[in-house]
């Protein structure tokens, strides 16, 4: 199928030097490969609709935000995908269902909107994005979108992929499609000094790890219930920027991205507590798993997981989440206390 896209007038340049890249890069200590260096040079060119999709930790996230920092314009926005989503989905209920005049409210005057993370597993979602894309397209606006996945990977799932496939067609016909996957996985050589990566996985989560951490365990009259985005988390503590939650709390009951988003913004430091295996946990409890990891990881928030199994056990299971490379990436960069006493 071919789709069609109204015309509008035309829009601002939004090309940077291919040097703002470079520079980025030696101030980091390494050196773009063959694929970042294609995409770098999309991106500079300030024209089209991009794609960058890969294996984790290949830099796409980077490269768009080296891209979105050189831009000399406050016309831009950069987003998590799950997080447009919600503010998207308030706005359209807020404008009696009227998705064109939501957009307009989040995107008004904009000619950049980068979406981080972009992925496709739910049918509803899907059937939502389907709506979307080309809404998105008819407004003068470049789009960037980064995934782990080419196209045709988006809804991988053979009930509901066919439905999904116009959606994918019209990825194809109207951003450029480039992959960015170079031989190195930087999250596996990043440093354990602030946010996310100074967080810990500690198993098997003993007290007595707890207390080398300088953790003190809540008290049951320190439980209570908070609200974040409509739907009641139970936490074991919530103080000042600090929070203590249970996975079962977190995962085992009808959470949601925004939940874990709104959470993120009020608190920078986070424990949760009781993981279990998740080879043996469900696979709604492990994919909601999955996505605190990414929302924790994308919001740069310190957590500490007290888990029943080591990272190393995280291994692929039908029961895991879809997305387990790229969790066990992001995961990679928490310390094991374990690990560094075998090693001393």
């Amino acid at each position: 199928m071919r789709w069609t896209r109204r015309t509008a007038p035309p829009r601002r340049s939004l090309h940077v030097h291919d040097a703002a890249f470079d520079t980025a890069a030696r101030g980091l200590g390494f050196t773009l490969d063959d694929s970042q260096l294609e995409a770098a040079a999309a991106l500079a060119a300030g024209d089209l609709n991009l794609y960058l999709w890969g294996p984790v930790g290949r830099g796409k996230s980077w490269l768009m935000a080296t891209y979105f920092a050189a831009l000399p314009t406050d016309r831009k926005v950069r987003v998590h995908f799950h997080e447009f989503f919600r503010d998207l989905h308030l706005g359209i209920r807020r404008h009696g269902n009227n998705l064109a005049a939501a957009l307009d409210e989040l995107l008004g005057g904009v000619d950049l909107v980068c979406f981080d993370e972009f992925h496709v597993h739910d049918p509803a979602d899907g059937k939502f994005i389907a709506r979307l894309l080309p809404a998105l397209l008819d407004r003068q606006i470049r789009v960037i979108l980064t995934s782990n996945y080419p196209p045709r990977s988006l809804m991988p799932n053979p009930l509901f992929h066919d439905d999904f496939v116009p959606s994918i067609e019209l990825i194809e016909q109207f951003f450029t499609v480039i992959s960015v996957d170079g031989p190195v996985d930087y999250r596996t050589v990043s440093g354990h000094e602030a946010g996310f990566a100074a967080g810990w996985w500690v198993s098997p989560g003993t007290q007595e790890q707890g207390d080398r951490l300088g953790l003190r365990s809540p008290t049951p009259d320190e439980r209570t219930i908070l609200t974040p985005a409509g739907h009641p988390v139970h936490v074991l503590r919530a103080a000042e920027s600090f929070l203590w939650v249970d996975y079962a709390d977190l995962c085992e009951n009808t959470t949601a991205p925004v939940d874990y988003l709104a959470l993120a913004r009020q608190f920078s430091t986070w424990v949760v507590s009781a993981v279990p295996d998740l080879r043996a946990a469900g696979r709604e409890p492990a994919q909601r798993f999955a996505n605190v990891v990414d929302v924790l990881y994308d919001c740069d928030i310190t957590t500490v997981f007290l888990a029943a199994t080591p990272l190393s056990a995280l291994t692929d299971s039908g029961r895991l989440p879809v997305d387990i490379e790229r969790i066990r990436s992001r995961l990679g960069q928490l310390a094991e206390p374990e690990l560094e006493a075998a090693e001393r």
